[in-house]
């Protein structure tokens, strides 16, 4: 049975003048020939050999609301949560740039903030059990466990900042939890969408959970420095690429990328020009 809005391994069944058609066994899903990987092509079409093989597909519904397979990368899958930007705003709601080729909405009724084309927010991914399509929520709440789970004081966790308070740093704990990260406790402005590594310092007899931030600043530029050693001193990325492409290369959100590489700048470890980042050599 395929699942929507997650990855499934299907196995090509045929082709056809407009891709692959994959199957689960039960249910068959077309993977659109500009999806298809190269290693299934040769000059004279889909390669014979391709029928039989299994391929991890992404699966969601295109504008019609057919199901439909792609091996784009999404910025969250269903039951997730992720940094978006809005890209349009409609009479139905906000469209957010999730990574793939049809952009996800989010309906006014799952909006807590007037959004406007260029912000960037955290919404978590879900499916409206009304219309069984595929939509993003605002209300990061109520999507989070209620309870604290498995989780220890002194574990290290995944954490994503989804609010500012006057406390702190309200923060999803690896992808599940609510935690607050105390002002007090960080030495340099956090913001919406940011990710990091933490530990839970303490989980209150209310459930409520203190998380301490670590700042994987100085890691997150070794890795970026490295990478353009290795690329030559050359990457071709910057603030006009793609968030899926910065994601996929660096694996930063597009806002966190352009931070990091902003401090590089400043310290006059890389330059930045229109075709991309160089090392200063």
């Amino acid at each position: 049975m395929l699942q929507l809005g997650k990855w499934n391994t299907l196995t090509i069944v045929r082709d056809s003048p407009q891709g692959l058609y994959l199957s689960s066994g039960d249910q068959d899903v077309l993977l659109p020939g500009k999806y298809v990987p190269s290693e299934y092509i040769d000059n004279e079409g889909y390669k014979p050999e391709a029928i039989g093989k299994e391929i991890d597909v992404f699966i969601y519904k295109d504008s019609g609301q057919r199901w439909i397979a792609t091996t784009l990368k999404p910025v969250a899958k269903v039951n997730e949560i992720g940094f978006f930007e809005v890209k349009q705003i409609t009479n139905v709601g906000a469209f957010i740039d999730w990574g793939l080729e049809k952009d996800l909405i989010i309906p006014f009724s799952e909006q807590t903030d007037e959004l406007e084309v260029g912000d960037w927010i955290v919404a978590f991914v879900t499916i409206d059990p009304k219309t069984e399509r595929i939509v993003a929520s605002m209300h990061i709440d109520s999507f989070l466990a209620k309870d604290r789970g498995d989780l220890k004081e002194g574990q290290l966790v995944d954490l994503m900042i989804y609010r500012i308070t006057e406390l702190g740093y309200e923060v999803v704990i690896d992808q599940k939890y609510r935690g607050l990260v105390y002002q007090n406790t960080v030495f340099e402005p956090l913001d919406i969408g940011m990710e990091s590594k933490g530990k839970i310092k303490s989980i209150r007899a209310d459930g409520k959970i203190d998380v301490q931030w670590f700042i994987e600043k100085e890691e997150k530029q070794k890795e970026i420095l490295t990478l353009l050693s290795e690329n030559d001193g050359f990457m071709p990325y910057h603030d006009k690429s793609a968030p899926e492409q910065i994601q996929e290369v660096f694996g930063l959100s597009k806002k966190e990328f352009k931070r990091q590489i902003g401090h590089l700048y400043k310290e006059k470890k890389i330059n930045i020009q229109a075709d991309g980042i160089y090392l200063v050599k």
